[in-house]
């Protein structure tokens, strides 16, 4: 009756596998690129090669469980070595051009100590020494109206002066 048991739940995993199999379950993701990996396959890779020790405990099929288990932890191994290299290129990357931006900055900043350190200023643009006591004070529109208030009082001033004349 074991035997018949086993060969039940035998049946019943092939029939789970073939499902998986079907709508691309854990095993599909031992296929794919390291570098097309999602939490979700990191999950899938680990029930499959976790069932894979459980049967290896608890079943007589030992050869072709402990085959299938080998080829899947080498192709997790091969997985994380891809990933590791990649990794690591990818780190020399960043490396190389931090390092380049370094030395940019450093020329950079020698420049700026070599040259005057004056702002450079747009067309618009003005310095002024807030200490200068002729530096100026208003703007260019208070300056008009103060302008043209003056000119106004200056013909005020000459029609009472000829008006006054009048009256001598």
């Amino acid at each position: 009756m074991e035997r018949g048991r086993d060969g039940e739940e035998e049946l019943e995993e092939e029939d789970e596998d073939e499902e998986e199999e079907e709508d691309g379950g854990p095993e599909s993701a031992l296929e794919k690129s390291p570098f097309q990996l999602t939490a979700a396959d990191v999950y899938d890779i680990s029930s499959v090669v976790g069932r894979d020790l459980l049967q290896l405990r608890a079943g007589p099929q030992l050869p072709a469980a402990r085959a299938r288990l080998q080829f899947r932890i080498v192709r997790v191994l091969e997985m994380l070595e891809a990933l590791v290299s990649e990794s690591s290129v990818t780190e020399e990357q960043l490396r190389r051009e931090r390092d380049s931006l370094r030395r940019e900055l450093e020329q950079l900043r020698a420049a700026a100590r070599g040259s005057d350190p004056q702002p450079s200023l747009g067309p618009d643009q003005m310095v002024i020494d807030l200490t200068d006591p002729n530096r100026p004070r208003f703007t260019l529109q208070e300056l008009r109206d103060v302008l043209q208030e003056r000119n106004q009082l200056k013909a005020q001033l000459l029609v009472v002066q000829e008006e006054l004349q009048c009256y001598k």
